[in-house]
């Protein structure tokens, strides 16, 4: 699969819900991810760099749901790195209905 053809499938790139980015974590597309502090107190969001280097960010959201958020997308990454999931990605076609 061609990396770039990603982009067409990602329905959020800001201010994304961070189950929206667990998800993309869990299907392999995310490469790494950070946190960044946001204007109200004790609020963060999750900056992600998908594998075709597209940046998707989150809502700010409290930093213990974004705490969580980032153990479940670490451990999705983790686990995509030991499989080699981005050589394995293939999207499947809807076949056409005549």
């Amino acid at each position: 699969m061609n990396i770039d053809s990603i982009d067409q499938y990602i329905v959020c790139r800001d201010n994304c819900p961070p189950r929206f980015i667990e998800a993309l974590a869990m299907n392999g597309f995310i490469k790494e991810a950070h946190v960044e502090s946001c204007e109200k107190p004790r609020h963060q969001r999750i900056v992600a760099t998908l594998i075709n280097d597209a940046i998707i960010t989150s809502e700010c959201r409290f930093d213990e749901e974004i705490r969580q958020s980032m153990k479940i997308i670490g451990i999705y990454i983790e686990l995509a790195k030991k499989n080699k999931a981005e050589e394995q990605i293939e999207v499947l076609r809807k076949p056409a209905i005549d």
